[in-house]
Parts: C-alpha cells; sequence; structure tokens
C-alpha cells in the first residue's frame, strides 16, 4: 500500500507539472462542473478495501486478560468506581494483551507471558472480551515458554455460544515473500483496536526455533503497543500467516514490549503446529534434544550453492541437523551438524513441525532416534529433557 501512495504522489506530481492553470475568473464555475479526480476514486477504492479487510479479520481477534487476586491492605481510593473495577471480586487486572480465535470450540490462540507471574506461576484469572464488550471466563491449557506461545480455553455455559466471535481464517507463513504488504490485527484493554499494515522486511532463516529465536520470526515494519501482543498478522486477502509476539528475551517470564521500530511474529505453521501437541499434552515446559534442524531446501538456502547441496550424501527424508548444543543429549549420543534425522520413536520426521511435535509426544521418555550419517543409518537411544535456562537465546 505505501509502495502504491508512493507511485500516486508521483504521478499527482507529474499531472499539475503538465497541466496549465485554470484562468482565475473560471475558477469557480469549472469547480463546480468537475469531475471526480481519478486519484480520489483509487484512494477511496484502497479505503474500501481496508475497511472490507478489518471487518473480515477483527470477529477472530479477541482481548486475553490475566487477573491477580489483591492482596491486603491495597488502597481503593482515588479509583474511578466503574471504569477502574475488576469485574472479579477481590482481583485486578495484571496483564493485558490479544489472541486469535481458533475454531468454535472457543480455543484461543495467545502468548504466554501475558499470563505468567513474576514467581514463575500463571494468573489464576483469565478472561476473553470480544470487540463488542461481550466477556467469556477462560483457562490456560498448556503454553511453551520458549518461543513465548499460549492455548487458552474458553468455558462456555450451557447454552452459551461464541455470540459475534469467528474463528480465524489460517493461511501459510511460508507463502509470505520479501516486501510482501501485511497488517498486524489486534485487540488491546479498551476502546483501542491495531490494525497496522507494513511491509515484510526479512524472512525466517530457519522454522526452526531451537538455537536462534530471532531468526525463525517474521519481521514487518509495523510498529505495535504491548497489548497487540498474541494477536495476528494476516496477509492482504485476510489470512493469518503469523502470531504476533514481543522481542525475545533470554528470561522467560521476562514482560518485553515489542520494539519501536519492528513487529516480531511467529509463523503460523510453527504456532499450530506446537500448539496442537501442546492441547495434547497439557505441559508448560519446553522439551529439547539439544539440537536445531533445517528442512531440505532451508540447508539449500543456507550452502547458497545447488551443486554443493546435491554432493551432500542424503536420505529421501529427514532434517539436517545445523547445530547441536553441549552438553545436550544430542553432543553425549555423539550427533554432529550435517547428520539427518530420519525418525524419533518411528515417528517419521519429514518437516519441522513433525520434529517439534514429537519432542513434546516423547517429553520425558527415551527413546529410539534414527540418524543418516555418510551414507549409513544409526540409531540412538536418547532422552528428551526439559530445555535448560543455558540454552535459551535471541
Amino acid at each position: 500500500m505505501s509502495i502504491q501512495i508512493i507511485a500516486l504522489a508521483a504521478a499527482l506530481t507529474a499531472q499539475s507539472a503538465e497541466s496549465p492553470s485554470a484562468p482565475a475568473s473560471s475558477a469557480s464555475a469549472s469547480a463546480s462542473a468537475a469531475p471526480t479526480p481519478w486519484y480520489a476514486e483509487v484512494l477511496s477504492a484502497q479505503d474500501a478495501a481496508r475497511k472490507a479487510l478489518y471487518e473480515k479479520v477483527a470477529p477472530s481477534i479477541v482481548t486475553v486478560t490475566s487477573y491477580i487476586k489483591v492482596p491486603d491492605g491495597v488502597l481503593v481510593e482515588g479509583r474511578w468506581k466503574i471504569a477502574d473495577e475488576s469485574p472479579y471480586m477481590g482481583y485486578a487486572r495484571e496483564q493485558v494483551a490479544s489472541g486469535i480465535l481458533l475454531d468454535d470450540s472457543g480455543l484461543v490462540l495467545c502468548c504466554r507471558s501475558p499470563l505468567a507471574l513474576e514467581d514463575g506461576t500463571f494468573a489464576p484469572i483469565v478472561d476473553i472480551e470480544t470487540s463488542s464488550g461481550y466477556r467469556f471466563d477462560a483457562e490456560l491449557i498448556a503454553s511453551e515458554p520458549t518461543i513465548n506461545l499460549a492455548l487458552v480455553q474458553i468455558k462456555l455455559g450451557e447454552g452459551q455460544t461464541l455470540g459475534d466471535l469467528v474463528p480465524a481464517t489460517i493461511g501459510k507463513g511460508d507463502t509470505v515473500e520479501l516486501g510482501d504488504t501485511v497488517i498486524a490485527a489486534a485487540d488491546p484493554f479498551g476502546a483501542t483496536r491495531t490494525f497496522a499494515p507494513g511491509v515484510v522486511m526479512a524472512l525466517p532463516t530457519a522454522a526452526c526455533y531451537q538455537s536462534d529465536l530471532t531468526g525463525s520470526f517474521i519481521h514487518a515494519s509495523m510498529s505495535i503497543a504491548p497489548g497487540s501482543v498474541g494477536g495476528a498478522l494476516v496477509n492482504t486477502r485476510g489470512e493469518v500467516v503469523g502470531m504476533l509476539v514481543p522481542t525475545p528475551s533470554l528470561d522467560l517470564i521476562e514482560r518485553t514490549k515489542p520494539e519501536t521500530h519492528t513487529t516480531f511474529a511467529m509463523q503460523i505453521e510453527t504456532a499450530l503446529g506446537v500448539g496442537e501437541a501442546l492441547k495434547a499434552k497439557r505441559t508448560n515446559d519446553s522439551p529439547w534434544l539439544g539440537l536445531s534442524v533445517l528442512s531440505f531446501e532451508e540447508k539449500r538456502r543456507k550452502l547458497n550453492d545447488d551443486a554443493r547441496f546435491e554432493s551432500l550424501a542424503k536420505p529421501d527424508h529427514g532434517l539436517f541437523i545445523d547445530d547441536v548444543f553441549d552438553p545436550s543429549p544430542a553432543s553425549q549420543a555423539g550427533i554432529q551438524p550435517g547428520d539427518v534425522i530420519l525418525s524419533i520413536s518411528d515417528t517419521k520426521i519429514v518437516s519441522v513441525v513433525d520434529f517439534q511435535q514429537a519432542l513434546y509426544y516423547f517429553s520425558g521418555t527415551k527413546v529410539p532416534i534414527r540418524f543418516f550419517r555418510d551414507g549409513k543409518e544409526m540409531l540412538k537411544i536418547m532422552q528428551i529433557e526439559k530445555r535448560p535456562a543455558a540454552a535459551n537465546r535471541k
């Protein structure tokens, strides 16, 4: 959109330079008879398109609020009776963010950090509010601290419906290209709304977040408010291609804020893939083997040499090991960068999402894992452990 506006401004300047000025005496007469300028019609069409896009996206975006118990002795004087009042007696608002409705059951995708407290526990009360002001009780299902992801379930009473909420239309984050127009859509607390267009400034270098968190995100040019995290990054068709996240932090409970110059978004494939495993395992920990992976295509791009990639000995499926953390289950098993992971507990690993999900499904257990090296397969028995703090990096 910004490129169109720049082009429009250039065209207007050129047209103005070429057009002679009308005589002053005929100005009023020509003004009454002047047709609508062509550029006004273009701008009007753009406005209408943005409005239609907002109306498509908005019913899928919600406010996510966490509440904590008000400590004894806290003064309540100096507050508005209604505007500052929490809907829950004895509790106060702690953090406010946004979320994306995934399905008709009321499952909401959002960030973990607005729900987490400084002592490592979670807020005792969470609720969901729609843009029309309707409020639902909700509960935390599970969360992933490394990538700041959480699933929250709306608790519907008997006969209760989701009202005007509509599940989001899901797109594909891996189809986003550099320079594409994208929009940040979110619903911070109160009267504010986020609908901020921008362009894609940087693409993920790898879908795997195990060793390079920032490198696994989409980077876009708009700026968003803190309450917008957990909202959606959408394309011009209104499809969700990512979830807005705050600036990555080494401290998993640090309440970081978005940058003023860039916005990070987790690819929707990662969010949904991990979310599916979280829903099944009901966990709030990060599992790991101490290795990061690349798909075959990501490996090709990293080498930047098709001939060299084709010369590599590789199986018909799997993921290249990109990096190994030491110490870790992977380093202790002798796994090296350049090896290819084929399966985890007989689960075939074809995509990065397969790998991420398998870590959750088999977390806390010893499993047989098959690797490929120098044309031969090898079998290792490895423990999928809880990710240590030392492994966290931006």
